[in-house]
């Protein structure tokens, strides 16, 4: 039986694959957020309107030309004109295009704003790729109404003024056009919906396409180490084909406008030709007249093609800013909402009361947990896998807001707390940390720029990362590549470490921090770190029971529920996961007595 080949998420479908629409009302007044630079394209607009009135007297040039008249004063008015054209075209392009670049400049901003400030759950639904993919490609759309909207009323002008020029030469031609015009207009606007569909699935299989390979590739060495070369060739033709059936609707729905617009200027060229026909023959117009009028023609026919393509943009706009649409409207953490956290800070019991929480609905990591964590001294918790050590971490800083019962840090209910403050107490130390490209100093002094030389060289050395670091090329100057790569795994981790530790926070929290370093330094480092923050708060997540049998404080989780707590002495005797695990690492002894 084959292998099921797990697909790339739906970017805007939300919980149970119930899709979200981003309206048209949210769509207008998403650029009610951010200012945009209306000088720049109301030039545009009068620089626009310019350009229709020199197209215009370009059209009555030519129709001379086209009759012989090439005296010196057409030809020279033909020129310039035409070159004036030139000229204010370019200037309704650079005011056009900066305008756009500070409009698109400027939603990226709103939409990186918004990104920092998504709750964890949501960051983790939608997934980094797709996040990365609204900021770097759907978000450049933004910019596009603006200038349509402008575009539009300058074409729009242009078409009054070429209808009302060609009306003038001849009104009963002019009349048979306009009775295209609502055949033009029901077909653009049919098309222009179709547009909204088509760049709605152009964008979201790009970001589907993003998404995976950013993922997969990132985990190459786990499929090379493992021989999976195959299985991903697959998975990756599946994101490919994504990206290529959207490619095939679009390029369909290109050639259907094209149909519509041929279908169209075919029609009106055979409307001309029979109804001109007639009126060279009974003298209401020159033998030229159908030249003549055909120069007019056209110009009508440009503008009113501009205007009908402003619109089908406009709509395929709405769909390509879909899915940055429903990011935008959804849920937002607000990092300065909620209650001030009244000093002193430091000092204060966490306690959680009833706690139940789950990643996913309806499948809870953590079961009604109730706990003190005590302030002033080191806290251990261990369990199985899947017990909720990390997640209990994440909810005592509030990354994630319990789906029932309520976290205390002292006599402040960490939901109601402005999340900002509290978090600013904690330090963090994961098992594996983000990097980010730059130096070793610009890595360790990352969230605090103020620091000088001697405190980032002390928070290396309580890390134990000083030594290796002045033995690098350029010591704590050395560019470390992109997020670290160029460190082994165990100079990552003491590199995180020393950042945390110069952030001197009053609560450290560390979550198998020690897992790629030997058993000596990590042992070397906790000790330190120990010493560093006596008289603080510090809660361990650790299998090691060498690091546990040092805790003042123990908290014993199973299967997501607290087993026990209390120091190790007493769950020696109360907890049969805490004996299991004494005794799996030799320390039975030890635990008896």
């Amino acid at each position: 039986m084959a292998k099921e080949r797990r697909k790339a998420p739906d970017p805007i479908a939300e919980h149970g694959g119930k899709k979200k629409r981003f309206s048209l009302r949210s769509y207008i007044l998403f650029y009610t957020r951010f200012p945009i630079p209306w000088w720049l394209f109301i030039l545009s607009l009068i620089f626009g309107v310019l350009a229709a009135e020199t197209t215009i007297q370009i059209s009555k040039y030519l129709i001379q030309i086209n009759k012989g008249e090439l005296y010196n004063g057409v030809i020279l008015g033909y020129s310039l004109v035409y070159v004036l054209n030139a000229v204010i075209a370019m200037l309704v392009n650079v005011c056009s295009e900066y305008g756009v670049n500070k409009v698109t400049y400027r939603a990226r901003r709103l939409l990186w704003r918004k990104i920092l400030h998504l709750p964890m759950r949501e960051v983790e639904r939608r997934g980094p790729s797709a996040l990365v993919s609204g900021v770097v490609n759907d978000i450049k759309e933004s910019s596009n109404t603006i200038r349509i909207i402008f575009a539009f009323i300058s074409s729009f002008y242009g078409f009054i003024r070429a209808c009302v020029e060609m009306a003038s030469f001849n009104a009963t031609l002019s009349m048979y056009m306009l009775l295209l015009l609502p055949l033009a207009i029901a077909m653009f606007a049919l098309i222009g919906f179709l547009q909204y569909r088509m760049m709605l699935k152009r964008y979201a299989s790009l970001n589907v396409m993003t998404s995976f390979f950013n993922e997969h590739i990132g985990a190459a060495k786990h499929v090379k180490a493992n021989a999976l070369e195959d299985l991903e060739i697959d998975s990756g033709l599946d994101a490919i084909n994504t990206r290529y059936r959207a490619d095939i609707y679009f390029s369909f729905m290109e050639t259907v406008q094209v149909f519509c617009n041929s279908l169209y200027t075919t029609a009106g060229t055979v409307t001309i030709a029979v109804a001109g026909s007639g009126l060279i023959r009974s003298g209401s117009m020159p033998e030229t007249g159908i030249n003549d009028f055909s120069n007019y023609r056209t110009r009508v026919d440009q503008y009113l093609a501009e205007v009908l393509t402003h619109y089908q943009t406009f709509k395929g706009t709405q769909g390509a800013m879909q899915y940055v649409g429903v990011l935008l409207d959804g849920p937002e953490e607000h990092p300065d909402a909620g209650y001030n956290l009244e000093p002193p800070t430091a000092g204060r019991d966490i306690r959680l009361e009833s706690v139940s929480f789950g990643y996913i609905p309806q499948q809870p990591v953590i079961h009604d947990l109730s706990v003190t964590i005590p302030a002033g001294k080191v806290t251990a918790i261990i369990g199985n896998n899947g017990s909720g050590k990390s997640t209990l971490l994440k909810l005592i800083q509030g990354v994630y807001p319990p789906d029932s019962g309520r976290v205390w840090f002292g006599d402040a209910a960490v939901d109601e707390t402005k999340p900002e403050q509290l978090r600013r107490e904690f330090g963090y130390i994961l098992q594996h940390n983000p990097l980010f490209s730059g130096t070793v100093r610009d890595n360790i002094s990352y969230g605090r720029e103020d620091a000088t030389d001697e405190e980032i060289a002390e928070a290396a050395r309580l890390a134990d990362a000083d030594r290796f670091i002045s033995a690098l090329p350029e010591g704590y100057d050395t560019n470390i590549g992109l997020a670290g790569g160029l460190l082994s795994g165990g100079q990552r981790q003491r590199v995180a470490i020393a950042r945390t530790l110069l952030t001197d926070p009053n609560y450290l929290l560390m979550d198998e921090a020690g897992a790629s370093l030997d058993h000596k330094s990590d042992m070397a480092i906790y000790r330190a770190v120990r010493e560093h923050m006596k008289g603080r708060t510090v809660v361990v997540v650790a299998h090691d029971m060498r690091t546990v049998m040092e805790a003042d404080y123990v908290i014993v989780l199973h299967s997501g529920n607290l087993e026990a707590a209390g120091t190790n002495e007493e769950l020696a005797k109360i907890s049969p996961t805490y004996r299991e695990y004494m005794e799996k690492q030799g320390f039975g002894g030890e635990a008896e007595s």
